[in-house]
Parts: structure tokens; sequence; C-alpha cells
């Protein structure tokens, strides 16, 4: 009788340990926690951030992500509020390539003010740390307009950033203006006044596609005071009181009509719509003179 109880203690002894070897590896396997996410990146928008990541690639580890925006520092420690959570299942594969990318939009944010973001991945055994947040945007405001020769059209050839606004191409208020000129048959991007910079960023998908405006050399932006307008290219404008600007020849019409897509960053000094600041370049008497 003790043979047999002890043979059997044996076999449950086994069973259980089998059993516990099984846990084990399930618990190897899928217990962990995420590792913390890469790739983040943000795109400046109109009263709106959309933030985006590369998923993890741990094979279902990743239950979802949670994405953080930076509220304040409390004795020395940065404090983040959670935003939103968005599922691992809802990425998005790109390019043919097997890694998930994820977005997130943010809009309960105001223009002009600069946020900082981060994001984490999340399991039903806990969540990873932050990812490193040297991640942050300044939303700006952003339209579409249609503007005009100047010498057919004055009144609807000028635009003024800070309003939004089409106006004469001779206005106070205008950074801008565009002609065409009939001898090239070619349309051209005039700076209104002599205190206003213009680039051409070259093409562009979207007008999304300026990030920011680049810290370039003070070359880049035209020491005419002027450019050859060409369809899809966005040009950078870099205001008479130091604000940034952007706007992309979306279309030209047959009856002269310029449809242009634009954005304005109202915070000063501001290159996202900070990446520091470049020298103003000079200007000779001739500058936005094409003419003479």
């Amino acid at each position: 009788m003790k043979r047999l109880i002890l043979l059997v203690l044996t076999m449950v002894g086994v069973l259980v340990f089998a059993a516990g070897c099984t846990e084990d590896k399930v618990v190897k396997a899928v217990g962990d926690v995420p590792a913390v996410p890469t790739g983040v990146s943000s795109t400046t928008g109109d009263r709106q951030v959309e933030i985006n990541w590369r998923g993890n690639n741990d094979k279902g580890v990743t239950d979802g992500y949670g994405v953080y925006r930076y509220t304040r520092t409390v004795d020395g420690v940065d404090q983040y509020e959670l935003l939103g959570t968005v599922l691992a299942s809802a990425g998005v594969v790109y390019d043919g390539d097997d890694v998930r990318w994820y977005s997130y939009i943010d809009d309960n944010v105001t223009n002009g003010v600069t946020y900082y973001y981060s994001v984490n991945a999340y399991n039903k055994w806990g969540e990873s740390e932050l990812s490193a947040v040297d991640v942050f945007d300044t939303p700006r405001p952003e339209g579409d307009a249609t503007v005009r020769d100047y010498h057919e059209s004055p009144s609807r050839a000028g635009f003024e950033f800070s309003r939004g606004r089409v106006v004469r191409y001779d206005d106070s208020g205008a950074d801008i203006f565009f002609e065409y000129d009939p001898d090239f048959d070619s349309y051209f991007l005039f700076a209104a006044n002599v205190h206003t910079d213009i680039q051409d960023f070259g093409p562009t998908q979207s007008l999304t596609d300026v990030g920011y405006v680049p810290m370039t050399a003070d070359t880049a932006w035209s020491a005419l005071g002027y450019l050859e307008l060409s369809l899809n290219h966005s040009y950078l404008v870099w205001t008479a009181d130091n604000h940034y600007a952007a706007c992309r020849a979306d279309s030209i019409k047959s009856n002269g009509d310029i449809w242009i897509h634009w954005a304005y960053q109202t915070a000063e000094g501001n290159r996202e719509l900070k990446r520091g600041l470049v020298t103003r370049p000079q200007h000779d008497a001739n500058y936005g003179k094409r003419k003479g």
C-alpha cells in the first residue's frame, strides 16, 4: 500500500511539474511587457496634430498603444495625460512592408501653441515606458485661395497670410503677389515687399509635406524677390514680421485663376508649418523688381 501511494504521488508530481513547465513557456512567450514604440513623428495641421509611429514587431505581444501629451512639470518630474489608445490590429502596412504604422489625431489643440507627445505600448500584463519625448508640434491655420495676375486683376493678385485673405497686390498687408508674363508664358510669385523672403521648396504631393521650414543656407532664399511659379511646387515665405508660411500652386485655370493651398504659423519665429534661426539675406535695390 505504501508503495502504491508513493507511486501515485510521484505520478502527480510529474503531472504538476509538466503543467508548470508548459505554463512557464506560455508566460515567457506572451507575458512580457511590450517594447517601447519607435519612429514616433508628427504632422502639423490646422487645429490638429497627427501623431505617427512604427508598430512593435513582437508577434502579438502588444495589444495596443497609448498616446500621451505633456501637461506640466511638478517638482522636476514631467507629467503627461493619456489622450487615447489605438489597438494593435488597427495598424496599416505601407509599401509592402510587414511593419505596421499607426496614427492618432489630437484635435483638442489651439493654433500657435506647441505641444509635446509620447507613445507607449501595452498588453494585459503591463505597459512599456513612454517613447523619448522629442516629438513636438505647433498647429497652424491653413486654407485655399484663388489669386490672379496683377496686370489683369490687381485687386485679386496679392495674399495676406496672417488674415488668410486675397488682397490687392500692393496692399500694405500683402506678403506675396502673382504675375503672368506673356513673353515667357509663365506665372511668377513675388515677395510683396523688400522685407519678405521667398523660397522654392520643390515638388510636393501636398502642403503637408512641408512639416517645417528647414534651416537652410541663406542662399536658398531668393536673391531676386521673385520665382517662376511651378504647378505642384510648395513655396516658403518668411514674412516681414518674422512669421513663416507656405503655399502650393495646385492648379492654374485657362481663365487665369491660380488656385493655391496655404498655411501660416501664428507663433512668431516658429518654423513649424522651431528649428532655429538663420540670418535674413541682404536685399539690393532691385529686389522684387523683375522688370527693373
